[in-house]
């Protein structure tokens, strides 16, 4: 049976698992995937922001595919893998070894190097989904690319078959607006990263979230979109609480530019299921930073005992 690609839930952008010398850590990972699978995630993400994936070796790249892949065989959950690069060529490259090992859709950035105009984004993007064997959601983060990729370009691109969503983690009111526009119509998936806003942009057409926050409590993410599913208003507020306070507690408790990333891999941590190791240039939070964020962990999962 072919896996679902329209997600109507939560999709998990999944961390990458390290060792201290950084190579990947097979058994953290597959603890992380039946964490997952136990929460109940729509489909899992790996190779995007959350996963580091710019800071990744080749090498580590396809261990990973070939590990998620293998432990989701047997599931009805998706696996999505970024593949997002400056050279057209290895995004290609990726993609193809992603499909042989079994993933069921890629999705890419734009070139983050070059600021480019709307016709180069358009060009791009319809070449490289004309070259992947695999379907494709747009990434548009503008934090890292320094460019929106124009609503109108969207628009323009869900015409072509291989191309069957779009991943938004701008953050932008304007922009977000701009997108339910196209989500009303068109066939084209819509997903919201940043988790913070998950609630209110669901609420306003869009279809889910890959949300970093499922790493941790897949469960309360899942009870979150099924209850905005069922419009249950009370419910999706109490949950959402829970999300915002994972967001003060957890992502924004150093502050700074990776705060977040520091944040969930040091609560992956305190909750046993993986190292406390960033990709370099990226460095870990240290004891102290850890003593506190499994001091938030405790408090949280009493809380969430109660809700779910």
């Amino acid at each position: 049976m072919a896996k679902k690609l329209f997600f109507e839930g939560i999709v998990c952008p999944m961390i990458t698992p390290l060792k201290p010398d950084f190579s990947l850590d097979h058994s953290a990972t597959l603890r992380l995937v039946d964490h997952l699978i136990e929460g109940q995630i729509e489909g899992v993400f790996i190779l995007g922001t959350t996963g580091e994936a710019s800071s990744l070796s080749l090498q580590t790249k396809k261990e990973l595919i070939r590990l998620c892949a293998q432990k989701l065989q047997s599931t009805q959950i998706p696996l999505l893998v970024g593949i997002g690069d400056t050279a057209i060529e290895q995004s290609v490259s990726l993609c193809s070894y992603a499909k042989e090992q079994g993933a069921d859709a890629v999705v890419a950035l734009p070139p983050y190097y070059f600021e480019l105009n709307a016709s180069e984004i358009e060009s791009y993007f319809t070449a490289l989904a004309n070259q992947c064997p695999l379907p494709l959601f747009l990434y548009n983060y503008p934090k890292t690319t320094h460019f929106n990729i124009p609503p109108d370009v969207i628009l323009a691109l869900h015409q072509h078959p291989n191309i069957i969503g779009c991943k938004d983690s701008s953050g932008n009111p304007d922009y977000l607006e701009a997108l339910t526009g196209i989500a009303k119509k068109t066939e084209l998936n819509f997903l919201i990263g940043p988790e913070e806003l998950l609630t209110e942009w669901v609420l306003k057409g869009f279809h889910g979230g890959v949300n970093g926050g499922s790493n941790l409590f897949p469960k309360l993410f899942h009870q979150l979109s099924i209850a905005l599913k069922q419009n249950d208003l009370d419910r999706v507020n109490t949950l959402h609480q829970m999300v915002m306070r994972i967001s003060k507690e957890i992502y924004a408790l150093e502050g700074g530019a990776y705060s977040y990333l520091k944040g969930i891999k040091a609560a992956a941590t305190a909750m046993g299921i993986c190292e406390n190791v960033l990709a370099p240039p990226l460095l870990p939070g240290d004891d102290n930073f850890l003593k506190t964020i499994w001091q938030s962990i405790q408090s949280i999962e009493e809380e969430l005992d109660t809700l779910l």
